[in-house]
């Protein structure tokens, strides 16, 4: 048996941003995306899914896969120019685990895509035996989301820890040891892909003004030393560009965490990409963090309890 897992992530700062150049801050997350091979019982392929819902399905080895569970299977093995699965490998059974990144069988906006992509593709890479590259999941990915996003996803999954990502280039950094945080997931999922989209549609008709002030914002940050008021000024800048593009990322759910975080004198941001998702709230005193923590949960607010993965993504035989 052959298991590779990948991590979740968060952005915290730098959403948007990064798309016109800026550095962005990524956080990966001990919420691992799981995929497992082994031989098959037969000889047809397999797949199998928990967390994302998809019936189990099965594929001859002459054919490429053309179901969920199998979605990047299929992308990868594509962007190889592969056109069937004897290509690959003897038939196998392939299992694939997100269970970590969802809730009620809600998507909590963790990164899953990125990581599985991730996972699966140093599972595939090891039973095709090529080398596996940032650059070429990086590729992969994109290509499945349309060509739109700036890869600092899968940039974090594969460094694990804090990374700084700029032009395609992650290079790794630390978070202040006073500096604590805590996720919250704000209630409702939201999808990455329309609002890229929507953001191209903005740039291209509208003045770029708001997002120009987010690039310094987010460069500003990017040189300092990372205190909570530094995030609090990027964040009085995202809330103007986001007015500006009407992206939603401020959502009634989001605003209302930070009127909590506020009275508790902590610093809360989203961190999706509009919509809805996951936020994260700052502060350098642990019982100020832990009264906000209290007062979202009385509100009915989901706290995650999240740590940083400092490892990143990993192949593993059993």
């Amino acid at each position: 048996m052959t298991q590779t897992s990948a991590p979740g992530k968060i952005v915290l700062w730098g959403e948007y941003a990064v798309l016109a150049g800026a550095p962005a801050g990524v956080l990966a997350l001990n919420t691992p995306a799981n995929v497992t091979a082994a031989p098959s019982p037969d000889n047809r392929w397999h797949f199998s899914s928990a967390g994302f819902k998809a019936n189990p399905a099965s594929c001859k080895p002459e054919e490429l896969p053309e179901h969920p569970a199998a979605g990047f299977v299929k992308a990868i093995l594509e962007h190889w120019a592969f056109t069937a699965l004897h290509q690959c490998a003897n038939p196998m059974s392939i299992h694939t685990d997100t269970s970590a990144f969802f809730t009620d069988s809600q998507k909590l906006g963790l990164g899953s895509s990125a990581a599985v992509c991730t996972a699966m593709y140093l599972l595939l890479c090891e039973l095709t035996g090529r080398e596996a590259t940032q650059t070429e999941a990086m590729a992969i990915h994109k290509h499945w989301q349309g060509g739109k996003g700036s890869g600092l996803d899968i940039a974090s999954v594969w460094h694990g820890g804090l990374i700084h990502f700029q032009d395609g280039v992650a290079t790794r950094a630390t978070l202040p040891a006073d500096l604590r945080w805590q996720v919250i997931f704000s209630g409702r999922s939201a999808g990455t892909k329309d609002h890229i989209a929507s953001l191209d549609a903005w740039r291209k008709k509208s003045s770029t003004r708001p997002l120009d002030d987010l690039v310094k914002a987010s460069t500003d940050l990017h040189s300092g030393l990372l205190s909570v008021a530094d995030l609090a000024r990027y964040c009085e800048v995202l809330k103007a560009f986001d007015e500006a593009a009407n992206l939603n990322i401020f959502t009634q759910a989001h605003t209302r965490l930070g009127t909590l975080a506020a009275a508790a004198g902590v610093l809360y941001k989203p961190c999706g990409a509009g919509g809805g998702d996951i936020g994260i709230g700052f502060s350098d005193d642990p019982s100020a963090l832990a009264v906000f923590q209290r007062k979202a949960a009385d509100d009915g607010f989901l706290i995650l309890d999240l740590e940083m993965d400092p490892h990143g993504a990993a192949l593993k035989h059993g």
